[in-house]
């Protein structure tokens, strides 16, 4: 949403909200994934997103969604760094959430919707191969077991349909031809509960 503006992202969110449930009332809204950066006021990267979420509550947020899309990146911080304001890591997510609890919506769900490591050779906030390993897999333990909020975590990215030739491509867990790449392998071996191939080796 660019510019940043959280009260016109506000009153698109509470139309949408509206149209929405008069179509399906069932339907579940989730406020959309905020960029997580500590940008200042006025700058041209953006927003800082734990002032961005507190905007839109000021501007009457809250009764216009029914969930929250958390974007979660590690960058170079392991999964169980602790959150800290000044700085972007997975935990930061906490801080998005400690904003919904002292707004009164402690109630709602999250979805960390976006997220993850990346374990480019030549990019400053990549990770080593085997860490992205290691960290993915921490993820999933510290949501599964600290974030009783948190109703799923869907890390960054499945797939690109064609090679990006960036450090984009190290976010992807199988390459555009499908061939799956060890955090895929590693992922899936932990979503089977069956012993990993690469981790602790």
């Amino acid at each position: 949403f660019r510019p940043p503006d959280p009260d016109a992202y506000t009153e698109l969110l509470c139309t949408a909200y509206a149209r929405i449930k008069e179509a399906n009332p069932d339907a579940e809204v989730l406020a959309a994934g905020l960029a997580p950066t500590m940008a200042p006021p006025g700058s041209e990267w953006g927003m800082d997103d734990l002032v961005f979420l507190q905007s839109m509550y000021d501007a009457g947020a809250s009764p216009c969604f029914d969930g929250l899309a958390i974007h979660a990146y590690g960058f170079t911080f392991p999964p169980d760094e602790p959150a800290d304001a000044r700085e972007v890591n997975f935990a930061r997510a906490e801080l998005i959430r400690e904003l919904m609890v002292s707004n009164g919506d402690a109630h709602k769900p999250c979805y960390i919707t976006e997220g993850g490591w990346n374990d480019h050779p030549r990019w400053t906030k990549a990770v080593r191969p085997y860490q992205r390993l290691e960290y993915t897999i921490g993820a999933y333990e510290k949501a599964l077991g600290e974030w009783d909020w948190c109703r799923a975590v869907c890390l960054w990215a499945f797939r690109y349909p064609w090679p990006a030739k960036t450090y984009q491509d190290s976010f992807t867990f199988v390459s555009p031809e499908f061939i799956p790449k060890p955090v895929y392998l590693e992922t899936m071996h932990y979503a089977h509960g069956e012993p990993f191939e690469y981790l602790g080796k």
